[in-house]
């Protein structure tokens, strides 16, 4: 482990000097607009044709492209709020946010990071997501969904959706707008009271809120992509409080609850494509009742409706005829019909409880053969496809190679190594090679790849991409260095030595670490007075560095 402690030194070495983190505050709150919101849209357009609104959103985006900031907001949430302690609840979050990256689909601005997240200690019903795409998640929101994975998606989705569309950075300029207007206009015809109050008003309802409102809608659509039962938002809507009390003082800049479920409902009966909807506590499949829920423990009836619905729902959208639902009754007359997926767990078991399978096969076959005598069909699927050509279009910005991107991602590969997240460090450089670089960037990009495989304990597989990266550009000195840890780890110890020395030919007395290495090789070998000699140099260069006990005892550490 010490020797992979070197890697971080070593890489933070690299880092851009004068890396600096801001902690991102929320946006006021926000709602809708009345004759004010004219004047103040008009301003934020003036403020834009000054350049400041561009200006203040470039240097969000900046910090928000920081994994360093990234890892201090992680830390400050960690210390204001702490950990949940129960291993279920973190690996309910972990699955859940693993699909929705892994499954979703969405598209990552080149100019963001991917996902980190902590699951806290604090009790009330909430989960946010910083600039820095971030998301802190509360353990009281886990208890008050029962650790639903299909109503917990819907609240990360719509977290994840923040960060994607990068909402804090577009907000928080576009109040810098409002708040420039408001110090024109006050002290003139308006009293400075009367203009917070429009300021903190025009700001909820024009601002905050529309991208609440986006944040719902797309992140309905990024769960469903991702494989979780549609229901799930409708559902989590629900168990979520009633919307706060407001007044043109305080006003409030989330949607109304009861509006979140009504939308939520409306996008469960599009991703059915029209067929299926939930009122209530009852399921209706083309406007017929299909079954009506009781309520449950866990469950309210409505909350079953929607996900008993959602189940149906992603049956109509995931199959183009009847059957793909593999209808067959079983020999004790139970009727099987789709798969053991977790999203129609709900479903399945109403229709079992009810022994209603041969009722919903009925419905299903109609269903479908009305769909043959219509375009039904294919005109939802329509404006699907119209909602993946946008998300496309954005994920071939990403790839473009532009200078702003590679070098984006080389800086990137490079931090996530140094602040020992191979994982995250591994997607950067896969994000640097899918922009098809020169042979000097993929070289980096190897590079950094070979480095978190060597911290990951995948030696041979560091080894490859090393290899690769030195042939790639053979002068670029850190891979010797990086390749020379590896092939210590292998126990080849005269190969770590030689990738020394070239490191030092090509970079001289650039990295202390490389000092290191040579102790290390050498101390490996029996070579005791050449392994003392490697380390008393080192520490020359880095005091505070960590050499084997024997060895310090010599120096007089």
């Amino acid at each position: 482990m010490k020797a992979k402690r070197i890697f971080k030194k070593l890489h933070l070495g690299f880092l851009a000097a004068g890396v600096t983190a801001a902690l991102l505050v929320p946006a006021p709150p926000v709602a809708e607009a009345g004759i004010w919101g004219t004047v103040i849209r008009g301003a934020i357009g003036a403020v834009r044709a000054q350049g400041k609104y561009n200006g203040l959103k470039n240097e969000i985006l900046a910090m928000g492209n920081s994994p360093v900031v990234q890892k201090k907001l992680l830390d400050q949430d960690v210390a204001k709020r702490g950990h949940d302690p129960s291993e279920e609840d973190l690996a309910l979050v972990d699955g859940v946010m693993n699909q929705l990256i892994e499954r979703g689909d969405y598209a990552l601005a080149a100019n963001s990071l991917p996902f980190r997240w902590n699951v806290n200690a604090d009790d009330t019903f909430n989960a946010a997501c910083t600039a820095a795409n971030f998301v802190s998640v509360n353990r009281g929101l886990i208890t008050a969904l029962h650790g639903d994975r299909d109503e917990l998606a819907g609240v990360l989705a719509h977290e994840m959706i923040h960060g994607l569309h990068q909402h804090i950075a577009h907000d928080m300029a576009k109040e810098a707008g409002i708040q420039t207007v408001a110090q024109s206009l006050s002290g003139g015809a308006l009293t400075s009271y009367l203009t917070n109050i429009l300021t903190n008003y025009n700001t909820a309802k024009n601002i905050t809120a529309t991208s609440e409102k986006d944040a719902d809608e797309s992140g309905f659509w990024l769960m469903a992509s991702a494989g979780f039962n549609p229901g799930g938002f409708a559902a989590m809507t629900i168990k979520m409080p009633d919307s706060r009390a407001e007044s043109i003082a305080n006003p409030d800049d989330h949607p109304e609850t009861s509006n979140r479920l009504k939308r939520g409902l409306k996008w469960l009966n599009e991703y059915s494509l029209g067929h299926v909807e939930a009122k209530d506590d009852t399921v209706l499949i083309d406007g017929e009742q299909f079954l009506t829920l009781a309520p449950t423990e866990e469950y309210s009836a409505g909350e079953r409706a929607c996900l008993v619905a959602g189940g149906l729902a992603k049956g109509f959208h995931d199959h183009a005829s009847v059957s793909g639902w593999q209808f067959a009754k079983r020999a004790d007359g139970v009727m099987e019909f789709l798969n053991d997926g977790d999203a129609y767990r709900h479903l399945k078991t109403a229709v079992q409880e009810a022994n209603l399978g041969e009722k919903l096969q009925a419905l299903v076959d109609a269903a479908y053969a009305g769909d043959k005598k219509s375009d039904r069909r294919e005109s939802y699927l329509e404006k699907e496809q119209e909602r993946r050509e946008k998300i496309d279009n954005q994920k071939e910005k990403a790839k473009r190679n532009t200078k702003e991107n590679v070098e984006g991602y080389k800086e990137k590969s490079l931090t996530y190594n140094a602040l020992e997240l191979p994982g995250l460090a591994v997607h950067e450089a896969d994000r640097l090679l899918a922009c098809e670089p020169n042979d000097e960037a993929k070289a980096w990009a190897h590079a950094e790849r070979g480095s978190a495989f060597y911290q990951l304990d995948m030696y041979d597989t560091a080894l490859a991409e090393l290899n690769l990266s030195a042939s790639l550009a053979p002068k670029q000195a850190r891979t010797y260095l990086y390749r020379g840890y590896t092939h210590h780890a292998l126990a080849d110890y005269d190969a770590a030595l030689a990738d020394s020395q070239t490191a030092e030919t090509l970079a001289p007395g650039a990295f202390a670490a490389n000092l290191r290495l040579q102790g290390m090789a050498y101390d490996a070998k029996g070579e005791d007075a050449l392994a003392l000699q490697a380390y008393r140099a080192y520490l020359e260069k880095n005091p505070k560095g960590d050499v084997p006990e024997k060895y310090a005892e010599l120096i007089g550490k």
